[in-house]
């Protein structure tokens, strides 16, 4: 996280895990596998990321997902089950890539999305990109913001708004976009929309219509229109994704220091 003397605020690095008031926990990792407690379910999912040995010895999680065989031990457990993430209420499903609709590393960022804008007594206007399940939208969403929500499938936005319904933000100013981000974003330029915040968090690759999203190629021109996008004086910019391949924290620091809002 770095901070400028007007109090402008922008994440490019994981910062260490608090999960007060977030029914989550994160029991064990290791052996490529990580055991994680969502509500009252244990779940057992790949992390090739963790090639250390797991601190316990033995694992007792009947649910977990196999990339050949998909989930199992969920047979006799309901389709969807929510769970409490600080105020909001997220509708949790086992999804047939391995998902089920959560990223628990964004714990922090939604709580300090929450306080960016709360503390700001004015109409703010915030752009939530590659939305997903709309946690982050939904951490932005108070009666002073209007969020606008853009992913590119119809199903994440109806997940979404589900979300936003158990959360009882469903009477908020959110605008729901199922749209490509970067056709919506150069849409806005034209219209000469701006925005106080903006939020990102691009996938490594997405297969497109027309165009593949690789994030080595078109990284950088995303981060032209969200220059283009911002106000002079805007209240944040948040960049999240995992691409270690291609882009280091000191990487990610730069581009976000490069705008011009933040020079």
């Amino acid at each position: 996280m770095a901070q400028d003397d007007s109090k402008r605020y922008f994440y490019y690095s994981a910062i260490a895990m608090n999960y007060q008031d977030f029914d989550y926990e994160l029991i064990d990792c290791g052996g490529c596998s990580r055991i994680e407690r969502f509500g009252s379910l244990i779940i057992d999912r790949a992390c090739p990321q963790a090639l250390w040995p797991m601190k316990q010895n033995e694992n007792n999680s009947r649910i977990f997902y196999d990339r050949t065989n998909g989930w199992q031990g969920v047979e006799k457990l309901p389709e969807a089950w929510p769970i409490q993430i600080g105020p909001l209420t997220a509708e949790l499903r086992f999804s047939k890539n391995g998902q089920v609709g959560l990223f628990p590393e964004q714990w922090d960022n939604w709580r300090w999305i929450r306080e960016k804008v709360t503390e700001v007594h004015r109409p703010l206007k915030i752009l939530n990109t590659f939305s997903y399940t709309g946690m982050s939208t939904l951490s932005a969403s108070t009666p002073n913001t209007e969020v606008v929500h853009v992913d590119g499938a119809k199903s994440a936005i109806n997940w979404a708004k589900r979300n936003a319904e158990l959360s009882g933000l469903d009477g908020n100013v959110i605008r729901w976009i199922c749209d490509d981000v970067v056709k919506f974003m150069t849409r806005e330029v034209k219209r000469d929309r701006q925005y106080d915040g903006i939020i990102l968090d691009p996938p490594a690759f997405g297969r497109g219509a027309k165009r593949d999203w690789k994030i080595e190629r078109d990284l950088k021109g995303l981060m032209q229109l969200v220059a283009q996008l911002l106000t002079d004086k805007p209240l944040f910019v948040i960049l999240t994704c995992h691409a270690p391949d291609h882009f280091s924290t000191a990487d990610f620091a730069k581009i976000l220091e490069n705008l011009p809002q933040f020079k």
